[in-house]
């Protein structure tokens, strides 16, 4: 009877040893499984992102090929085509030449011609009772009107003698040279001034003695390059 518990012991035994065995082969191979879903997770998401990048790059490769420019006539003549054609340029006739302005002459009062222009033949005086040339006009004006530049210059004089009183005198391009003389005043303008034609440089005076007996008046000469001008003959306004 103890032989027979004992061997019911052992069967146990070897029945609990086979169980144990049987239950670390079933951990191990539990352990393998889930080793193997792992390492099947991480190459099927690695299958699939070479296959993603495949596919990028053949999208890349075919949008590339057909942006690249077509070879062959076809091509270059497609090009021409998109080149805008330029309207012609519209004709435009030379400019004229530019004119010169005229050169610009006024008068430096208006007013009654008293003594004309008379270089050759002599006039009569009355002032000096006797007959003398006369390369000058006479102006009839009102004491203190305005005397004017009769073209643009420049002063280049200005005094005051027993004869004929203040005197300005100035200078113009091509030679000119004017003179105003019997003025009331000097203190309008300065030598070295610049003056434009139609400036006031003084007024009306009665200051010539030598032309006294004519009255409140303006002797006015006109010269170029020495030679007395008639003023009358030029363009004047």
């Amino acid at each position: 009877m103890l032989e027979s518990m004992k061997q019911r012991m052992d069967n146990m035994w070897r029945r609990l040893a086979g169980w144990g065995e049987a239950a670390a082969s079933g951990a191990v191979a539990f352990a393998r499984c889930r080793e193997k879903r792992r390492r099947l997770g991480y190459y099927t998401g690695l299958a699939l992102l070479l296959t993603l990048l495949g596919v990028g790059s053949h999208a890349w490769r075919t949008r590339g090929a057909s942006d690249a420019p077509e070879s062959g006539e076809a091509p270059r003549a497609a090009a021409l085509a998109r080149i805008p054609t330029l309207a012609p340029a519209p004709f435009l006739e030379p400019m004229p030449p530019a004119t010169p302005e005229p050169v610009r002459w006024v008068w430096p009062l208006e007013g009654e011609i008293l003594s004309g222009y008379s270089p050759d033949a002599p006039v009569w005086s009355q002032t000096l009772a006797q007959w003398q040339t006369h390369a000058a006009l006479d102006i009839a004006g009102s004491p203190g009107e305005a005397v004017y530049a009769c073209r643009d210059g420049t002063v280049a004089e200005k005094w005051s003698d027993r004869l004929w009183g203040n005197v300005i005198v100035i200078e113009h391009d091509e030679g000119y040279r004017s003179t105003y003389a019997g003025l009331n005043t000097l203190e309008m303008v300065n030598e070295g001034d610049s003056v434009e034609a139609g400036q006031v440089i003084g007024s009306v005076g009665q200051s010539a003695v030598c032309e006294a007996e004519l009255g409140w008046h303006l002797h006015f000469e006109l010269a170029r390059a020495g030679e007395s001008v008639d003023f009358r003959k030029l363009s004047v306004a």
